[in-house]
C-alpha cells in the first residue's frame, strides 16, 4: 500500500475470536485522518466517520480504483 497508494502509514489488525476461522484487516492512515488522532482507539471512530460520510458514488469509484491497483500490484510479485 505504501509504493503503489504512496499511503505513508498502515494498520494491520488480525482477529482470530470468530467461528469462521481469522481475518485480516488493512486499515491505511490517510490524512484526513489525522483529525481522529493516531492510537489505536482513532480506529473505530474513522470508520464511523467514513460509513456516515464518504459513501457517494465519487468515493465508492475510488475504493473500486484503489482495489484494482492493489490487486494489479499483488499479481505482478506474487
Amino acid at each position: 500500500m505504501k509504493e503503489v497508494l504512496k499511503v505513508k502509514d498502515v494498520y494491520f489488525f488480525q482477529n482470530e475470536d470468530s467461528e469462521h476461522g481469522f481475518h485480516l484487516w488493512l486499515f491505511p492512515r490517510l490524512d484526513w485522518m489525522e483529525k481522529f488522532g493516531r492510537k489505536i482507539e482513532s480506529v473505530r471512530p474513522i470508520m464511523e466517520y467514513a460509513k456516515n460520510n464518504l459513501i457517494n458514488e465519487n468515493d465508492l469509484r475510488q475504493v473500486t480504483e484503489t482495489v484494482k491497483q492493489l490487486r494489479l500490484f499483488f499479481n505482478q510479485v506474487g
